[in-house]
């Protein structure tokens, strides 16, 4: 039996709020020179377009920083990704010597977080073209045909190189043209076997990703093509279209 678009959209809208992570119709109250803000209060909706196994879906999504706490004599930011009619997840997160790091993470179905081990580096500090870092990946758009569960995620993890390749780009989203903006590759390869005539084949995960000086996450694309007897893939943007930043 298929799986309902219903958890479909459920698990792409979970590896927005993960991979990339997140950050005119928005007010802008500060953000400094940040490239990922975390002052509480602040917050970012997005216009989201997917194609799951030949489907296309459209959705908004909301990113929120909802509080703050110390932690080890360090503050922690908490950030909430949600679409409505769906699971929440929410992200502790902390500045650190060096890079802004993932360092929890927590469903609305567990009570506790689960720890990051090691922390997850989400942008390198400073952010200077040519920075480059490791951080593990799954197939979020990549799905079985024939067998359950159809999802990959839970099964198969990869490491993904991240390359800041810009920092002095200019981008267009539904929310405004934004200046000062890095571009960020990311490139991940899963082993499949795809079908008896291929065998195994090494299936490219590409991601794209643009956060802007004092605003934050502006654009995201992710690609993970294939198209075999035995696996469909997909794929995924996600832009900004307004903001309020305190």
């Amino acid at each position: 039996m298929p799986m309902p678009m219903s958890m479909l959209k459920t698990k792409a809208k979970a590896m927005l709020a993960m991979a990339a992570i997140l950050c005119g119709c928005g007010q802008q109250r500060g953000g400094g020179d940040s490239y990922f803000p975390l002052t509480v209060g602040s917050s970012w909706t997005y216009a989201v377009s997917s194609e799951i196994d030949g489907r296309s879906q459209r959705d908004m999504h909301v990113i929120s920083v909802i509080s703050e706490h110390m932690e080890g004599g360090k503050p922690v930011a908490i950030r909430r990704s949600e679409t409505a009619g769906n699971i929440g997840v929410e992200y502790a997160l902390r500045s650190a010597p060096g890079a802004i790091e993932r360092i929890a993470q927590r469903s609305d179905l567990e009570e506790q977080a689960t720890p990051d081990e090691p922390p997850r580096t989400v942008l390198p500090l400073p952010l200077k073209a040519g920075a480059s870092w490791r951080s593990s990946t799954t197939a979020y758009f990549i799905l079985r045909k024939s067998e359950y569960p159809r999802e990959l995620k839970y099964s198969q993890k990869v490491l993904m190189t991240y390359t800041v390749e810009a920092v002095e780009e200019t981008v267009t989203v539904p929310a405004g043209t934004f200046a000062h903006c890095a571009r960020i590759a990311g490139l991940a390869h899963l082993t499949l076997y795809t079908d008896p005539v291929a065998g195994f084949r090494k299936v490219p995960l590409v991601t794209s990703e643009w956060y802007c000086r004092g605003i934050g996450l502006v654009k995201l694309e992710r690609t993970e093509d294939v198209s075999t007897a035995f696996f469909s893939g997909g794929s995924m943007r996600m832009e900004l279209s307004e903001y309020t930043l305190r």
